[in-house]
């Protein structure tokens, strides 16, 4: 009987009105994550590239070295919100990331693009890596896979309206209005983040997860053994590197499928609007797909999950290397969009399942910005391999699957049992 109330429990919606805002605010973190990070890519490039006359595979490049700042940033801010709250963090780290862009739209050289998509990456990885699985740990220990499933709808979100509407601020207002315009937003939310965030449910009289006491009581007086929990044992956990390349290698061919989507769709025929309008299609799949992710983790556990998302994507990257048959590209879009917002979640539901709440942040400030450089080298083999094969995407397509595959095997090695 107890078991049935609790499967019902984990996946419910019922987050009480507190626990709903602070979905609603996460999502909105990931929203500007995924697209300051991954999505500009799609478009920053291109800009410059014409704007300047730069070459558009060299400003691609420097995604991989910006990414591997935001590594150090990622352990930098994962270290400092364990000993913080993540209220804070996330509010400076987004005033100052929202400064950064709207600058990046005026520097005049590679070099300054270069020094600022770094600093970038830096400060993004405040809110981004460390500050958002924060409030999802403190606020839904056990409901964690569909709380993520809503909040990190945000990441699709962003795949969908930002691309499109960035593309239109380029196009009219150009490259340094567009940026400054997309800052400002940032640093408004930043400030706004004081007033509106809550570092954990006590702050409001609340309880983790809006479960009755009995349910939760075993979440309220966590002591975070901090030797159990310290770098090294954590970088001496097997399951830590299992993780770190196992959702690393998925993340990293998510990100080299979306980053490059609109260049894939206009190397086959299709205009930049035709292209842009199925990256909006594929974005819109991707928001009840997260949610799907979420609750398919909540019913079935985050391991099984995991492997079925990378297999899905195997899907995906099969029907867009053979995108020239229209049907292939709905049905890619389909696929990959399902895929956009799972990766976020089952990672950090992957995290909080093995290493627990109390042990959460310490584990995340090392396993998140370790898969997150991972994730990064996308960029920097994509450039590499589209210059090896004269542009075709064939090849680095059939790189991703073989390395989709490893992920997935490295996932089933984890040691795993659904609560």
């Amino acid at each position: 009987m107890e078991t049935k109330k609790l499967s019902k429990s984990l996946t419910d919606n019922r987050f009480g009105g507190w626990g709903w805002s602070m979905i609603f605010y996460t999502m909105i973190l990931y929203f500007f994550y995924a697209a300051i990070t991954t999505d500009g890519m799609n478009l920053i490039p291109s800009a410059f590239a014409e704007a300047h006359g730069w070459d558009a595979n060299t400003l691609l490049s420097v995604a991989t070295p910006a990414g591997l700042i935001g590594l150090v940033g990622g352990f930098v801010f994962g270290r400092l919100v364990i000993k913080t709250k993540p209220k804070n963090m996330s509010a400076v780290t987004l005033i100052i990331t929202g400064i950064l862009y709207a600058l990046l739209g005026m520097v005049p050289s590679v070099a300054l693009y270069t020094i600022d998509l770094m600093l970038i990456c830096f400060f993004a990885s405040g809110f981004g890596t460390a500050a958002c699985p924060a409030f999802i740990a403190n606020w839904f220990p056990r409901k964690k896979g569909i709380a993520l499933g809503w909040a990190t709808m945000g990441a699709p979100i962003s795949s969908s309206a930002f691309v499109a509407g960035f593309a239109v601020l380029l196009a009219t207002k150009g490259i340094r209005t567009a940026f400054v315009i997309f800052g400002v937003l940032a640093v408004i939310v930043g400030i706004v983040t004081f007033f509106w965030a809550k570092n954990e449910p006590a702050d409001v009289n609340c309880l983790p997860d809006n479960m009755e006491l009995d349910e939760t009581v075993s979440t309220q007086e966590v002591v975070v053994d901090n030797e159990k929990y310290s770098i090294r044992n954590i970088l001496k956990n097997k399951n830590t590197w299992l993780i770190v390349f196992g959702y690393g290698f998925l993340w990293m061919v998510l990100v080299g499928i979306i980053s490059q989507f609109v260049p894939r769709m206009m190397s086959v025929g299709y205009t930049n609007a035709e292209a842009l309008t199925f990256m909006s299609i594929t974005s819109i799949i991707a928001i009840p797909g997260s949610y799907l992710w979420g609750w398919l983790d909540s019913k079935f556990g985050t391991k099984s999950i995991s492997i079925v998302f990378a297999f899905s994507y195997v899907a995906a990257l099969v029907l867009l290397i053979t995108s020239f048959n229209i049907v292939c590209v709905w049905l890619g879009c389909v696929f990959a969009g399902l895929g956009i917002g799972g990766l976020l979640n089952l990672l950090a539901s992957m995290i909080i399942s093995v290493f627990g709440r109390d042990g959460f942040m310490s584990a995340n400030s090392i396993i998140y910005p370790l898969a997150n450089v991972v994730r990064t080298l996308a960029f920097i083999l994509m450039a590499m391999l589209l210059k090896v094969s004269g542009g075709s995407f064939t090849l680095p397509y059939v790189v991703f699957i073989v390395i989709d595959i490893i992920g997935a095997g490295l996932i089933m090695l984890i040691p795993y049992k659904k609560a």
